[in-house]
């Protein structure tokens, strides 16, 4: 069973479920969407909302104003307090701890079943940048900026970036990418491979949505299926891919969806896929 809609206001994030797709938009533009304790927990609760709710089919990721997500807030890792933020611990084991909570969030969106879009509205920066790696697929605003900004500040790119950037443009243009740390443009970052597309930025939205539309009217189970062995296969080999497909075919054969798939094919109207 579905869970009942969130009975309390987020304060970092929006979050909103529209037409089979629910929408999670940070929403601190004031600091470029810098990630606080409170937001990481809120975007995990909400990506649990949006993973247990039967009526979600894909998910949208974004930010409000100039910004995707700067990631952490500089000032922060700089020893300030900010905005009711404490400065970072003192210790490393503590530190530890407190990146672990960050690199939750980012385990957050890759362990959600369903089709995961970032549509990156502005600068996707540091954290900002992995977050955006996480999801499935990347649409971006023709204002998009994207950097890999860890080495400007002597830092290890500690959410994810060294996992997922050789995954999607190659260790070389990666290495290239975190080691300069450059910020490079939308039609930069779809020349590599980074993003599947560029918009015009007031289309953005609106693109992405009907996107997220022809997911949504695809076989639920199906998309979940091919998602979690297009991720088992890149670290896997060939017969374990296979073993998994396997199993993955026999489900789907045995599945309501694929008796409306065909029975939608052979009556030529477009099938309603219920994800059972």
């Amino acid at each position: 069973m579905s869970p009942e809609p969130p009975d309390r206001t987020f304060n970092d994030i929006r979050y909103d479920v529209s037409e089979h797709i629910a929408t999670l938009t940070f929403a601190r533009p004031e600091v470029m969407n810098a990630m606080t304790v409170d937001l990481i927990a809120e975007t995990i609760e909400a990506l649990d909302l949006a993973a247990q709710d039967d009526q979600v089919r894909v998910v949208i990721i974004t930010g409000e104003g100039r910004a995707f997500s700067a990631g952490g807030d500089v000032r922060r890792l700089g020893g300030e307090s900010t905005g009711g933020e404490q400065p970072l611990p003192p210790t490393p084991f503590q530190r530890r701890a407190w990146l672990r909570r960050t690199q939750r969030m980012i385990l957050a969106i890759r362990q959600v079943e369903k089709p995961v879009i970032a549509a990156v509205n502005g600068i996707a920066a540091g954290g900002g940048f992995d977050i955006a790696c996480a999801c499935d697929i990347r649409i971006a605003s023709d204002r998009a900026r994207f950097s890999e900004v860890f080495a400007k500040i002597g830092l290890f790119p500690g959410t994810g970036g060294t996992y997922f950037l050789p995954r999607i443009v190659g260790p070389e243009k990666a290495l290239e990418l975190i080691w300069t740390a450059e910020m490079i443009d939308a039609e930069e970052a779809l020349r590599i491979g980074l993003i599947s597309r560029v918009v015009p930025h007031d289309d953005l939205v609106s693109e992405a949505r009907k996107f997220a539309g022809r997911l949504v009217a695809g076989p639920p189970l199906a998309l979940a299926l091919a998602k979690a062995a297009v991720y088992r296969g890149l670290d896997s080999d060939l017969n374990a891919a296979f073993d998994y497909a396997s199993t993955a075919e026999a489900i789907t054969l045995s599945s309501e969806d694929h008796v409306e798939g065909i029975n939608a094919f052979r009556q030529k109207r477009p099938p309603e896929f219920r994800g059972r």
